[in-house]
């Protein structure tokens, strides 16, 4: 079905898919299953699959790289789940693979009503995204990037979502940076009941003095990093772009 919206430039592009691609990948990863399973290797404290899942790309490194990659956790959290209760001999690259596979599980789930037709092309023009852009924006996007998709249509089309989640996500990283707020004054900074403001701050770790909210920064911030992630859209056309804005649109709404 064609694309029924206004015209579809790389910016509004990236704007209407960047809450879709967030909610999706909250869905599955705060999914009872996908914790369920990280209980079962060992990573049983809120967050630990979530860091050790995302970050297991990076290999055996230290904490502090783990921080500068997930940037928005304090250190202190990050290196007491890195360095906390995880089986012995499950390196980090089989964590990493064990959460794309629950990302999988759980698409396969939610996404089973969907033709695989669609799902395929949700994950080829996610994957053509990924490949146009510099893999020097993050290394968690890097490292996902080099991530063996699951087998299923919906499980690939899970993962390549994820792949550009990351993306996003270490965009915004450098945004944050860019405009001087920095990973805990931007989450101070940000209007969100769960995730934002004093209460968000102190779920990701971070302690006080907490710094003064700017909403004005954060939303700069934010402006910019569509701006980053929107470069990456010029691979697509106009309709490809449409396309997967309505594609993922839709997977949305199954969740």
């Amino acid at each position: 079905m064609p694309y029924a919206g206004a015209v579809t430039s790389p910016t509004s592009a990236a704007t209407a898919t960047a809450v879709p691609i967030l909610e999706i990948g909250r869905f599955w990863m705060l999914d009872e299953a996908t914790l369920e399973r990280g209980a079962e290797l060992g990573m049983n404290q809120p967050q630990s699959f979530w860091i050790n899942g995302r970050a297991g790309v990076l290999g055996e490194v230290h904490p502090d790289v783990v921080a500068s990659a997930v940037a928005f956790v304090a250190p202190s959290r990050i290196a007491e789940l890195w360095l906390g209760a995880v089986h012995e001999g499950l390196t980090p690259g089989q964590r990493a693979i064990e959460y794309a596979a629950a990302a999988g599980r759980w698409a396969d789930r939610v996404f089973a009503d969907v033709p695989a037709d669609d799902l395929e092309r949700v994950t080829a023009l996610a994957a053509q995204l990924a490949l146009s852009a510099d893999p020097s924006l993050g290394v968690l996007f890097a490292g996902w990037r080099q991530i063996m998709l699951p087998p299923t249509p919906a499980g690939a089309a899970a993962v390549a979502l994820n792949v550009l989640r990351e993306l996003r996500g270490a965009a915004h990283i450098i945004a944050v940076h860019a405009v001087g707020l920095g990973p805990h004054a931007a989450i101070v900074s940000t209007d969100h009941p769960v995730r934002g403001g004093v209460p968000g701050a102190e779920r990701f770790g971070w302690g006080e003095p907490h710094p003064v909210p700017d909403p004005e920064k954060r939303s700069n911030a934010e402006m910019l990093t569509t701006l980053i992630t929107s470069h990456c859209y010029d691979s697509l056309t106009e309709a490809e772009r449409g396309e997967l804005v309505e594609l993922i649109e839709r997977l949305r709404g199954m969740c």
